[in-house]
């Protein structure tokens, strides 16, 4: 769970939770902003590019108040 999205140099809200699986996968639940997201891909390894911290980017900047 994250407590503190500036400490985590991490776009996001206290109370996201996440999970980071094998060959790149990801989820996370974002309550406060209402948003889910489920990425399947098959990258192994999981560090080969940055792609979940720009997914991240992506959702978050796409979100209209």
């Amino acid at each position: 769970m994250l407590l503190d999205p500036a400490a985590n140099k991490s776009l996001g809200t206290v109370g996201q939770f996440a999970w980071g699986g094998a060959a790149s996968t990801a989820f996370w639940v974002d309550p406060i902003e209402d948003v889910t997201v489920v990425f399947m891909t098959q990258l192994l390894p999981s560090n080969t590019y940055p792609l979940r911290r720009h997914l991240q980017a992506g959702v978050y900047q796409a979100l209209v108040d």
